[in-house]
């Protein structure tokens, strides 16, 4: 799995839904099943980042007074 930190968010959460079929095929070796276990939880990690990240930047536009704010969740 080389160049996680190089791939989009897409490309990751693809990667993520294959890894899940192909777990729930049950044709994998244990193994197989295991390194594909792995690498799913490092294309996790990155969507998750990826997610944060996303969420640190969006600002709320106020029409009212036409400001903006940060978005925080509650």
């Amino acid at each position: 799995m080389a160049q996680k930190k190089n791939i989009s968010f897409e490309e990751a959460l693809e990667k993520l839904e294959t890894a899940v079929e192909k777990l729930r095929s049950g044709e994998c070796s244990l193994e197989e099943s295991i390194k594909i276990y792995e690498d799913s939880v490092k294309y996790y990690e990155l969507c998750d980042r990826i997610l944060k990240d996303a969420r640190q930047k969006i600002e709320i536009y106020r029409p009212q007074d036409g400001t903006t704010e940060e978005f925080h969740e509650h």
